[in-house]
């Protein structure tokens, strides 16, 4: 195993090998599917002193996905896994029902109408959710083949970006046609599937359980796209994300900003997804929305206190080096805008001089030729 990268900080799980150990035997269901009987689930014992179930549900982040030629990551549930064992000192019996490529209908489609995961839904005392950007990555490959009039199956943003640049290169025009189309994406088809998966947690989920889900953030940030392309996908984003927010009170759960939070900046080199230190942001984000307070030992309450101040101190620190880095790169695009800016003005009054020169010496030998 490729030795995993922590953020060292106090009071978290990280690469001690209490961790690596602790975690594999505490979080005793991590696979996708595992099936528990009725039975088992009615004599876990659901009060204080019994297990505490995780249901952790997406797409390739909560999922940890990492390239080939990258560290591999400890995605975000195994990480609040171990901080739910340290504070309640209770074991963690925890579901992973994510997948590589997940999107919102597949997750309706595959996972939640599977009578499993209804029922191991239906003792979960926390849920999160991650999912949204491969239905945003889907739309963006199809409408790539389309305006391209290419045939070929993009398999990665990667292959549909870099074909787009190239058609872009050769025929400017494409852009807007690409704008226009993803700008017209129909959300409503998005909501429905949303509203759906809210639908069928809620009919599982018990009364007092937790659930938290994060925002989409642009894929695309780190990428060098055309600025009026940028700006497209990012109002698509928003719009997605409004959705999220928009049934948050409906249907109870806690909504996890990434958007805003500068995660983009702690992606692995494909720009979609997060390093150890995305995946670590995205942990300290999702507990600081949750209310951990409920699953606390009373033997742990200052060790509760200590580390949500480590938790909301690390956030902040991390979203300001973010919010750094963004600036940083704005004045750097700034710069060059401005060098070019002045290039071109400097190029023009060369011309403007090279034709006034012109002129004179045009009506200077115009005059001569009139007075001989």
């Amino acid at each position: 195993m490729k030795k995993m990268r922590y953020m060292k900080l106090p009071g978290y799980a990280r690469r001690e090998k209490w961790v690596l150990l602790g975690v594999f035997f505490l979080v005793c269901v991590m696979s996708f599917g595992r099936r528990v009987s009725a039975e088992e689930i009615q004599t876990s014992g659901i009060n204080g002193d019994g297990p505490v179930w995780y249901i952790a549900l997406g797409d390739s982040i909560p999922n940890g996905y990492y390239g080939a030629e990258e560290t591999e990551v400890t995605c975000y549930p195994i990480l609040i896994a171990g901080d739910l064992h340290k504070i309640s000192s209770r074991e963690i019996w925890m579901s992973r029902y994510t997948k590589n490529g997940l999107t919102t209908k597949k997750l309706n489609s595959t996972v939640l109408d599977e009578p499993e995961v209804q029922q191991m839904l239906s003792q979960a005392e926390l849920i999160t959710l991650t999912i949204g950007s491969n239905d945003l990555m889907n739309e963006f490959k199809k409408v790539s083949r389309e305006i391209l009039n290419n045939q070929t199956r993009f398999y990665t943003a990667d292959e549909a970006l870099a074909a787009l640049q190239e058609g872009i290169a050769e025929n400017p025009l494409l852009l807007m046609n690409v704008a226009s189309a993803i700008g017209g994406w129909d959300y409503s088809s998005f909501e429905e599937q949303w509203v759906l998966a809210m639908e069928t947690i809620a009919s599982c989920r018990k009364e007092d359980a937790q659930m938290a889900v994060t925002t989409i953030y642009n894929p695309m940030e780190g990428r060098e796209l055309p600025g009026t392309l940028n700006a497209v996908i990012e109002s698509v984003i928003s719009g997605m994300n409004e959705i999220m927010w928009k049934h948050a009170e409906e249907y109870g759960y806690q909504v996890v900003d990434l958007f805003n939070s500068g995660i983009e900046e702690l992606t692995q080199s494909d720009g979609l997804h997060p390093n150890q230190d995305g995946q670590d942001m995205i942990r300290m984000l999702m507990e600081n929305e949750l209310d951990l307070s409920v699953f606390q030992s009373k033997e742990s309450d200052e060790e509760v206190l200590k580390m949500q101040r480590e938790l909301e101190e690390a956030a902040q620190k991390k979203a300001q080096e973010a919010e750094r880095k963004r600036q940083q790169e704005r004045r750097k695009r700034l710069l060059a805008g401005v060098g070019i800016g002045a290039g071109v003005c400097l190029v023009l009054v060369g011309i403007i001089l090279l034709v006034r020169r012109h002129r004179r010496k045009k009506a200077g030998v115009a005059d001569e030729q009139k007075f001989m």
